[in-house]
Parts: C-alpha cells; sequence; structure tokens
C-alpha cells in the first residue's frame, strides 16, 4: 500500500512537472515570438524613414509615405498585438517626423510669402504681390493633393485658410494700387492737356500779333513808298530833290534837283536848276558850268570870283 502510494505520487509530480514545463515553454515561445516580431517592425520602420530622409524626389516621398500608413502593422498581418502596442509608439513617431517634412515647407512658403498688415499699406511692388499670390496659389493646390497623407488623422489646422487670406489681402492691395495709379495717370493726363491747351492759346495769340504786327509794318511801308513816290517823281527824274525855300532877286525861284533831269541838256550831268522868266538854267556843282534852255553857257564860280 504503501509502494502504490509513493508510485502515485511519484507520478502526479512528474505530470505537475511536465505541466510547468509545458507551460514555461509556451510562455518562452511566445515571449521570443514577440520579440522577433517586434524587432522586425521596429527594423521595418527605421529602414522606411531612412528611405524617406534619402529620397530627394518630393513625390517618392509622398509614396513612401502614403505605403507606410497604408502598411500599418496590424492584427491581421499575423502580429500579435503585444508586438502592436510594443512599436505603435515609434510607427506614430516616425509617421510625425515623416508627415513634418510636409508642413515644414507648407510653413515655409506662408512664411517667405507673408507681407505684414503695416508693410503691406505702405507697399506699391504690385510684381512682388502678384509673386506672393502665383506662390501661395501653388501651395493651395498641393496641400489639396497632399492633405489626405500629411494629415491623415490629424486636424488640418490653418493651412486650408491661411493662404486665402493671404491671397484675398494682396488682391485688394493690388485694387487700391491700380485704382491709385488710374487717378494719378489721369491728373496727370488731365495737367499735360491743360498746359497743351494753354500752350495752343499762347501759339495762337504769337502768330495773332504777329500777324498784326506785319500788318502794321506793310501799312506803314506802303505809305513810305507813296510818300517817296510823290516826292521822288517830280520832272521825271530820278530820286529828284526840289525845293521852293529859296528866292533869288526879285521873287524867282530856284529848284535844285540832285539827279539828271529829263527835261533841258538831259544828256550833261547837272546838280541843280533854277527857273526864272527867260527859263531854266542849270548847274554842275562838281565843275561850275551852268546853262540855259537858249543855249547861253558860263561858269558861275568864275561869275563869282568876278564879284
Amino acid at each position: 500500500m504503501k509502494k502504490k502510494v509513493i508510485i502515485i505520487i511519484a507520478v502526479v509530480c512528474v505530470a505537475i512537472i511536465a505541466v510547468v514545463g509545458t507551460i514555461f515553454g509556451v510562455n518562452a515561445y511566445n515571449n521570443y515570438t514577440i520579440q522577433q516580431q517586434t524587432e522586425q517592425q521596429v527594423k521595418s520602420i527605421d529602414d522606411t524613414y531612412s528611405k524617406f530622409t534619402k529620397e530627394t524626389d518630393r513625390a517618392k516621398k509622398l509614396v513612401i509615405l502614403s505605403d507606410f500608413i497604408k502598411n500599418k502593422p496590424s492584427t491581421n498581418d499575423e502580429i500579435k498585438v503585444e508586438v502592436l502596442n510594443s512599436v505603435e509608439p515609434k510607427y506614430n513617431e516616425t509617421l510625425a517626423k515623416m508627415q513634418k517634412f510636409f508642413t515644414d515647407d507648407y510653413d515655409k512658403t506662408i512664411k517667405d510669402n507673408t507681407i505684414d498688415s503695416k508693410t503691406l499699406e505702405k507697399t506699391n511692388d504690385k510684381k512682388k504681390l502678384q509673386s506672393c499670390i502665383d506662390n501661395l496659389e501653388a501651395l493651395k493646390k498641393t496641400i489639396d493633393s497632399e492633405k489626405s497623407n500629411v494629415f491623415y488623422k490629424k486636424d488640418i489646422g490653418n493651412y486650408d485658410k491661411k493662404p486665402d487670406e493671404l491671397i484675398s489681402s494682396y488682391n485688394d492691395r493690388i485694387t487700391a494700387i491700380e485704382k491709385a495709379e488710374a487717378e494719378a495717370k489721369a491728373k496727370k493726363e488731365a495737367e499735360a492737356k491743360k498746359k497743351a491747351e494753354e500752350k495752343a492759346k499762347q501759339e495762337k495769340k504769337k502768330q495773332t500779333e504777329s500777324s498784326n504786327t506785319n500788318n502794321t509794318d506793310n501799312s506803314y511801308s506802303d505809305n513810305t513808298n507813296s510818300y517817296s513816290d510823290s516826292g521822288n517823281s517830280y520832272d521825271n527824274g530820278d530820286n529828284n530833290y526840289s525845293s521852293n525855300d529859296s528866292n533869288y532877286s526879285g521873287g524867282n525861284n530856284y529848284n535844285y534837283d540832285s539827279g539828271n533831269s529829263s527835261s533841258g541838256s538831259s544828256e550833261k550831268h547837272y546838280d541843280s536848276w533854277y527857273e526864272s522868266e527867260e527859263g531854266k538854267s542849270y548847274f554842275d556843282e562838281s565843275t561850275g558850268e551852268a546853262w540855259d534852255n537858249n543855249g547861253n553857257t558860263w561858269n558861275y564860280k568864275d561869275v563869282q570870283e568876278w564879284f
């Protein structure tokens, strides 16, 4: 009896040891499996991030991010829950760093194309404003095409509003600048038109004054010529001068002519002549010769010396 009890006890102990050993072995295997899967997932995450950082093409970076999100470890891949819980912090951290590459670029573009309100009020550079608008419009398209991955399970925040706010303020400023330019142009054109009209009036006034002056000068010249003609037409001579101011004994009139007379001895040169009852007498001042219409000749200088 005692021997049977000992055998039973021994069998129970062996069974207990077997059960404990089995349990220990299963746990050890499970732990090993969890460790192996965890290491594999961590390595996969690190390899993906390394590939992401080395890639220089933005579009390819986005593909890597998209695949990283799609291939997130799950129980569907026969990965133990313990493994998922273990690698989840690592996965989320890596996802955030990859997303940050894109959001940092968004922030830089917004910053580079932001003009503060005080500066904006003073700027008149439409080209700069239009360049900012174009850059922000391009950014909006980029965000729209990337947001499903960049903001995966995250709030898009102010990225869908800030570009629109800046674009609106820049368009308002451009409108204000163009309005001011149009007003300045209209004012300049009005001033130029006024100056042109004033100049035209002055030119017209000068022309009128010049025309009046020419008419006055022509009138004076006509009168002068008329006077000269009437004064030089006596006795049909050229440039003759007549004088009635000198009297000769008993009221005889002396008439002086500095040209060649057409009456009397027209073939001889004479400087003066006088008319008496006997007729006309002519005198050459340079030689003293004198003659009359009756054919008489004498030298009046000799006659003066005699007396």
